[in-house]
């Protein structure tokens, strides 16, 4: 492992567990029992590994979310299965949605990154509603601008979720992740058909 991913590795576990206000880069050295001078020399202040975390997020999310097999095996459970794997590396990089605003303020570069991102979100999200509608599984829209409001509800919880669980949740943290996944998943319904509907209730089952 290079000095450059074992210094993300530690600041990822930091500021997870402290946030991005407590941990400093001479905390992230002394961690590692690296001199101040030398973690400088690879990241010159903690929003440089802020910023490079994002990053490593958005590449592992996209190893996944960017595969041309997602529209061609269609299906609730895949639905299912993507909420699942988003929130679990949500879940793993948490500090970023806890401290998401905060985070978003000091550097005005990751906010333009974010941007992009729902952006390109948006794109990949049409595709795979009018995928879902084409085989019978959601219904058309009803309302105008209707789909529309579902991505941006999912996007809103996505980043949020975690900031919300950290005040209100009150259950297991082994069971926080299921909890919100679930959540999120129930937005699907009252666009469902009979058939998709079918199908949602046999996910439920398992």
């Amino acid at each position: 492992m290079t000095t450059k991913q074992r210094i993300l590795n530690t600041s990822l576990q930091l500021f997870n567990q402290q946030g991005i206000d407590t941990i400093t880069v001479r905390h992230i050295a002394k961690e590692l029992g690296m001199s101040h001078g030398n973690l400088c020399y690879h990241f010159p202040n903690t929003d440089v590994i802020i910023e490079k975390l994002y990053e490593q997020l958005l590449n592992e999310l996209n190893e996944t979310l960017t595969n041309p097999m997602l529209l061609q095996e269609l299906n609730l459970k895949m639905f299912y299965e993507l909420t699942s794997f988003i929130f679990g590396k949500l879940y793993k990089y948490k500090f970023l949605m806890q401290d998401f605003v905060s985070i978003m303020r000091r550097n005005p570069n990751l906010k333009q990154k974010h941007r992009a991102l729902v952006s390109s979100r948006r794109m990949l999200f049409q595709m795979g509603i009018g995928a879902a509608i084409e085989v019978g599984m959601l219904k058309p829209d009803i309302i105008e601008g209707q789909y529309e409001n579902y991505f941006e509800q999912l996007f809103i919880i996505s980043d949020f979720w975690l900031s919300s669980a950290e005040i209100l949740y009150e259950g297991t943290e082994e069971n926080k992740l299921e909890k919100y996944i679930n959540i999120t998943f129930t937005l699907i319904v009252p666009y469902l058909t009979e058939k998709g509907l079918a199908e949602y209730q046999e996910i439920l089952k398992k």
